[in-house]
């Protein structure tokens, strides 16, 4: 069977892409999470003059040119998509310059269906069940500047970009078997120079979404692997954008590639250049917004009515919630207390989740100029995982999310029954990277620690450097011990750069996952998730991922922390994009999708 593009996913339902025979892939449909977040009738309130203009843009005809302004809080560990420890050490240069096999396509005006579209790859065939031959696009080609010349990418660099992947991604053991025995793919060879041959251990319905994922295989040139230029400085890719400039804590900045192969009849990328600020106080962010000299991306969410309302020209946008299931993951060592699942349980019990939702989103500020936000805890699935997501608050949930809610009484009985109560409290670090996942990440620990501390518990913040939290904590295997004393929890964001729930899980929950937070003491949850390997019927496979999730929370093998809301920024209304295109699996789109962004003509450049 040869496949050039899937069928699209209905909303509230996912279908399967199979092929001839057992590979087939399943997506996720985006649940309807963006139905109450429209302008309320009559538009925003006003405020010193100004309305807030609230609603995602639809219906213009895009127009070419404009160089759009953006900020991120933090730099990358490298250009190097293979050197970085974790994704967001690596993804945003990646994202702008690199080029997958496959992708997922965006949604236009509405949310993404999980739709798999060409990247690389202009089709792809399955020939049994472990082998599948992917055909490269003759118009593919490499940054124009030497040493790659413009030249076009063949199948030499996707065998020498696999074997990079599969030694050196921290990410290899989610789909190279030789790192990880539960992963599909055991070689990648040329065929010819157009034709690649990926063989698979196993019959894997997971395979093609990881490959079309952001956290998989980016092609790099041969060149480059070969130490032609150094790739930890530079950058020369086959995707909609090059980088001309790069300067460490400070700044990118991209040109659009006029030979990019999906550029069409459009000729996308539509904006002539990015450049990406790196500013990592909220307070600078938000003044550059003022000034017109950042045009995205800037507002906090709680400042978003204040400045919607003062700032004539800027939109509200909205988007479906993001993936990530922010988490507390627990300690596996011996030398910690997390064994006693009273407990975590207890701990888990003594967390407001919706007065977290209000400190962190204070959605009732948006309901003076028409927004409606909705709060979603994660469970530990985050909402954006639609259909596959597990409401706690829903009655498919049962009775194992009855330690999401909040009931301090209960907590200080457990933590009792535990050898806890009275002046005996539970002390422990709560370790996590500064502001790198966030600025208002320090806001969350606090807000968090404050609330157990009423049932026992006593929580030291430790903030420390990303690269430490990486290798230490977050993909340090799940058994670790605190700065300031041993007794010591993690707080990652829940993101896996998955391109599939099942795959977040795979990350989360067995012992070799990148990401894992079970070590190697939950071999029963291990064998329910890998159970879903070979799942493609969407209603069976979403019933598994249920199980999987009331397990895991009545278990609380992790401690979700969400909550989130739909996705919401301001911008200034001369940018076509943010909540018009919609990525998957959830929120604002990531860099891989601005070729479809536009500024209207006469916007400051």
């Amino acid at each position: 069977m040869t496949s050039q593009v899937q069928p699209r996913i209905s909303r509230r339902r996912a279908i399967k892409w199979a092929g001839a025979s057992s590979l087939g892939l399943t997506a996720a449909a985006l649940i309807s999470c963006t139905s109450n977040s429209s302008p309320a009738p009559g538009g925003g309130a006003s405020k010193g003059g100004a309305t807030a203009v609230v609603g995602n843009a639809t219906g213009a005809q895009a127009v070419s040119g404009g160089t759009l302004k953006y900020t991120v809080p933090a730099d990358v560990e490298t250009l190097d998509r293979y050197k970085g420890s974790a994704p967001t050490g690596w993804s945003l240069p990646t994202y702008f310059v690199g080029s997958r096999l496959l992708r997922f396509d965006n949604g236009k005006g509405k949310p993404a269906t999980g739709k798999i579209i060409p990247d690389l790859a202009k089709s792809f065939e399955q020939v049994d069940p472990t082998t599948i031959l992917f055909h490269l696009d003759p118009a593919a080609k490499f940054d124009g500047r030497a040493p790659t010349n413009g030249r076009v990418v063949n199948a030499e660099d996707v065998v020498q970009s696999w074997k990079r992947y599969a030694s050196e991604a921290a990410e290899r053991t989610t789909m190279a078997n030789s790192a990880n025995k539960d992963a599909s793919i055991t070689e990648v060879v040329a065929v010819d120079d157009k034709t690649v041959r990926v063989k698979l251990a196993f019959a894997d319905a997971l395979v093609i979404s990881q490959l079309a994922g952001v956290g998989g295989l980016w092609i790099q040139s041969a060149e480059g692997i070969a130490g032609k230029f150094d790739q930890t400085r530079e950058m020369r890719g086959s995707g909609p954008w090059m980088l001309e400039d790069y300067r460490r804590s400070v700044g990118y900045t991209f040109k659009r590639n006029p030979a990019w192969h999906h550029g069409g009849a459009a000729k996308q990328p539509y904006l002539d250049a990015v450049n990406v600020a790196i500013i990592p106080e909220r307070a600078q962010t938000e003044a550059q917004f003022r000034a017109k000299n950042v045009y995205a991306n800037a507002v906090s969410q709680q400042n978003i009515p204040q400045f919607a309302q003062e700032l004539k020209g800027t939109r509200v946008v909205t988007a479906t919630p993001v993936q990530n299931g922010p988490l507390w993951g627990f300690s596996w060592a011996d030398s910690q207390p997390w064994g006693d699942v009273r407990i975590r349980r207890a701990l888990a019990m003594s967390v407001d989740r919706d007065t977290l939702a209000n400190v962190i989103f204070d959605p009732k500020r948006f309901e003076p100029i028409g927004l409606k936000l909705d709060v979603f805890w994660n469970s530990p699935l985050g909402a954006g995982w639609g259909d596959y997501w597990l409401n706690p608050k829903s009655k498919d949930a049962g009775p194992s999310a009855a330690w999401l809610q909040h009931n301090v009484a209960e907590s200080k009985k457990l933590m009792a029954a535990a050898g806890y109560s009275g002046a005996k409290t539970l002390d422990f670090d709560i370790v996590y990277p500064g502001v790198y996942y966030g600025l208002d990440w320090p806001t969350r620990a606090e807000t968090i620690a404050s609330m157990v501390q009423e049932a026992g518990f006593k929580v030291r913040q430790t903030s420390i450097d990303y690269t430490q939290f990486i290798s230490g904590y977050w993909r340090g295997g799940a058994k670790f011990e605190g700065k300031n004393q041993k007794t010591a929890m993690q707080f990652p964001p829940g993101g896996a750069a998955a391109s599939t729930a099942l795959e977040w899980c795979i990350s989360y929950f067995t012992a070799k996952g990148v990401s894992t937070a079970v070590a190697d003491k939950f071999p029963d949850l291990e064998a329910l998730v890998k159970k879903q390997r070979n799942v493609a019927d969407f209603e069976t496979q979403k019933q598994g991922l249920y199980e999987i999730q009331r397990y895991v929370m009545d278990n609380m093998i992790v401690m979700p922390v969400g909550p989130g809301t739909q996705a919401v920024d301001l911008t200034w209304d001369f940018l076509h994009g943010p909540g018009e295109i919609q990525g998957w699996p959830g929120g604002f789109p990531v860099q891989t999708e601005f070729h479809e962004y536009w500024m209207e003509k006469g916007a400051p450049s």
